[in-house]
This record gives structure tokens, C-alpha cells and sequence, in this order.
């Protein structure tokens, strides 16, 4: 079977506005194809096969032709619940606060990996970067029954809504430099623990993405923090952030603190290179 999309029959139109309003889209699936109701279950199969380390290997995403049951398949089916199901259009089906945010984070995630198979990712050479100008504000997506860009999701609904600092290692741009991507679906009843392990993640990742100390005892927290830093005011702060999060075993700690506490914390550059796993040695060879 070959999938198509919703936007199909206004494709000219699209082109014609790219540069202005981006157009709205989902994955049209058979009706004995799409998930009678809502289950992240497709997107988990995609994100157990392809996350390791927090980094994507968008080559595992395998497409077939004509067939819906492989990975890239998978993750279509979801995106087309993601267009039909939603805390605002079916919210017996996302009975708690935790249901609701779990579906968005999951829609902003499922939706990036889209873009980025769409973009070429399963032959990226490692140089490619977001086209975060377009991708964030101009394609517009179908999501829980409207149209709505990525910057919408995030800066209009996610953030004001739920006024919840922790999304911000949750939510993944598709870049190197977002927090570590979670190899499984946030979930309503273990949301707050997702969270909380996001959090510990993007902080103890070994490539120091999320809080770096140089040799010379300078403080860096990623970029993120800096443009959301009045997000996590009403939870204590980054100092607060950092006792919680950070391991007492971890010497950075201590030195991060006292930065805090001294006005001394820097933000790292922000990198926009694609955030694509190293291809392990026998699949490279094939």
C-alpha cells in the first residue's frame, strides 16, 4: 500500500505558500489499517528501534514500499492518531493532566522524526542542521484534530498550559544539542518519574550538552536553559535544579552551585546539527 496524505489534493497550494503559512498534514491510513483509538504503541516500536544513547539512528526506521508494516509505516499510523485523537477532541480518552501532557510531548517528538525522515535523515552525513526556521513556524501539522505548527505546540499550548519546567528535556528539535531523546513514549501514570529520568539524563550526559565545567572551573548549561530560564524560577531556580538532579558523587556539583550562586553560569553555543546515532559497525558495512 502506498500512503498519501491529507494536504495531497491542495499540493500545488502548499508549494505556492511554502514561504508563508506551510500546510497542514497527517497520513491518510486504510480504515483496516488506523488505530481504532488512541495507543502510542506504533511510535514505541519506532523509538525502541532506532534511540540509542538519546541519539537517533534514522536509518533503523526502515521504509518498505507498499507496505505499512515496517517502522516508517509505523510511525505514520501514529501520526495519523495523533491527527484524530487528543485531550481536546476525545478527552474521555486522556482522563488526567499527566494523559495530556504525555500526548503532546509524544506528538512534538513523533512529529520532528517525520520531518527529519521527510528531509533525507537516513543518508545524513552528520553535517545537516534543523531547518529550524521553517520546520518550527511554517509546516503545519494535524494534532489532535487542528492544524498547528511545532512552535504552536510548545510556546501556545505546552508551556502555558501545564507550566511544567521538566518539558524542556523532554521535548526533542532534532538537534544534537536538545536533551537526550527517551527510547520509549512518555506515559500519564509514569510521567512524572519520565520527567524527573529526562532531567537526570540531559544533565549526566556524557558529551556535557546540558551542563558542562571546563578544566579552568567555567559553568555552562545548555543554551535551553538560558532561553527558558524563567520557566524553572517557580521551582527554585537552576540551583534547585541542580541539587535535585545532579548526583552528590558528581564533582561537577559543587562547582556548578557555587557558579549559580555567584552569577557566574555561561550558556553553551547552541549546535543545530542533526542528532543522528553513529551507525553501528555491521549495519554500516551492509
Amino acid at each position: 500500500m502506498t500512503r498519501t496524505f491529507s494536504a495531497a489534493p491542495f499540493a500545488a497550494l502548499c508549494l505556492a505558500l511554502l514561504g508563508l503559512v506551510g500546510c497542514a498534514a497527517a497520513p491518510q491510513m486504510p480504515p483496516d489499517v488506523r488505530l481504532p483509538t488512541y495507543s502510542a504503541e506504533p511510535f514505541a516500536a519506532v523509538l525502541d528501534a532506532s534511540v540509542r544513547d538519546g541519539l537517533i539512528d534514522y536509518a533503523a526506521i526502515v521504509d518498505e514500499p507498499d507496505t505499512l508494516d515496517d517502522l516508517d509505516g509505523k510511525l505514520d499510523i501514529y501520526l495519523n492518531a495523533l491527527a484524530r485523537f487528543g485531550p481536546e477532541r476525545t478527552p474521555e480518552l486522556f482522563p488526567t493532566e499527566a494523559d495530556e501532557l504525555a500526548y503532546y510531548l509524544n506528538a512534538y517528538n513523533a512529529v520532528m522524526l517525520r520531518l527529519w525522515l521527510d528531509k533525507g535523515a537516513r543518508q545524513a552525513d552528520g553535517d545537516e542542521k534543523v531547518f529550524w526556521g521553517t520546520w518550527f513556524t511554517v509546516n503545519q501539522w494535524r494534532i489532535d484534530g487542528r492544524s498547528m505548527s511545532l512552535d504552536y505546540l510548545e510556546q501556545r499550548l505546552i508551556r502555558p498550559r501545564y507550566e511544567e519546567p521538566r518539558i524542556h528535556a523532554a521535548l526533542v528539535c532534532g538537534a544534537v544539542d536538545c536533551p537526550p531523546m527517551l527510547d520509549e513514549p512518555f506515559v500519564g501514570e509514569r510521567l512524572d518519574e519520565q520527567l524527573d529520568g529526562r532531567m537526570r539524563a540531559w544533565l549526566h550526559d556524557p558529551a556535557e550538552d546540558g551542563l558542562r565545567v571546563t578544566e579552568d572551573g567555567r559553568v555552562y548549561l545548555s543554551r535551553i536553559f538560558g532561553w527558558y530560564r524563567d520557566d524553572f524560577r517557580e521551582s527554585g531556580g537552576f540551583e534547585a535544579m541542580i541539587e535535585q538532579y545532579l548526583d552528590d558523587s558528581d564533582p561537577r556539583k559543587a562547582v556548578a552551585l557555587a557558579a549559580i550562586r555567584e552569577n557566574r553560569l555561561r550558556f553553551l553555543r547552541y549546535d543545530w546539527t542533526i542528532n543522528l546515532a553513529p551507525r553501528p559497525l555491521e549495519s554500516a558495512a551492509r
